[in-house]
């Protein structure tokens, strides 16, 4: 027994008004650009005036920007390429690895174009003069994989050695905040310690970064001793909500060994 099944495929293109008068004509409504992981997308625009024609982008450039709805933070920042100046075609192709720190749900974008003077207009979404539209990362569609992220550049401060900073993946994390983490040493002998840190942009200051009690490690460090068979993979899971992840380690007196890596998976 056989079965059909039709698909569609939808024309992603968006209008949006460039105001060039008092009296405008703008976009009766504005649509949700929806965002897929796991795939390229491509959005197309139609930028109209304000008696609602297409706006002539002759020697003209478009950008297209997005924003967390939270913190008004960009997150994605494009150059619109232009397809037909005189009938205002423009478009763009977010790749997958541009969507691959970015949690489903919803964001904000704004459009404006430059002259070659380098002014530049806002444009409209909608007959409420709105410059700001909506854009949806739909995470169901394909399968994803996020990076394993990976600390191997260290520091010394204060007799510890402090690794570079790596995302806690709140965003993305906001449920579950599992993270599990592989420490790769080598007949290393001292203590080590996970710390996390809650400002938007991590932080310098060492005060500002507190030790993650994590099972198996103790409440603040635990104490790595060389192994019989090295290198050594330790492995740790543990749930928190930060913004920021680093390690750091301290050689006891007499060390020969080394601290490789730390691998973060969140």
């Amino acid at each position: 027994m056989s079965s059909s099944y039709t698909v569609y495929i939808f024309d992603k293109t968006y209008t949006l008004a460039v105001p060039t008068s008092l009296n405008s004509n703008m976009p009766m409504y504005d649509k949700t650009i929806l965002l897929y992981s796991g795939t390229d997308n491509k959005i197309n625009f139609n930028l109209v005036d304000s008696d609602n024609k297409p706006y002539d982008l002759t020697s003209q450039q478009a950008f297209f920007n997005m924003t967390d709805i939270e913190t008004n933070e960009t997150v994605l920042a494009k150059q619109l390429t232009i397809s037909d100046a005189t009938r205002g075609k423009c478009n763009t192709t977010v790749l997958v690895n541009e969507l691959y720190n970015l949690a489903p749900g919803l964001y904000h974008f704004s459009a404006y174009v430059q002259d070659s003077s380098g002014a530049k207009k806002l444009v409209y979404t909608d007959r409420a003069g709105d410059a700001v539209g909506v854009v949806e990362i739909k995470g169901d569609s394909f399968p994803t994989s996020r990076p394993t992220k990976v600390a191997s550049s260290f520091t010394l401060k204060n007799t510890w050695y402090y690794s570079n900073n790596l995302s806690g993946a709140s965003e993305q994390n906001l449920t579950s905040r599992a993270h599990t983490i592989a420490i790769y040493t080598t007949n290393f002998n001292g203590n080590v310690a996970i710390e996390g840190n809650l400002d938007d942009t991590a932080s310098t200051d060492d005060d500002d970064w507190f030790v993650i009690p994590i099972q198996g490690m103790g409440a603040t460090q635990t104490q790595f001793t060389p192994a019989s068979a090295d290198p050594k993979i330790e492995p740790y899971q543990f749930n928190t909500a930060v913004r920021w992840i680093r390690v750091k380690y301290k050689p006891a007196t007499g060390n020969a060994g080394t601290f490789d890596q730390m691998l973060l998976r969140n």
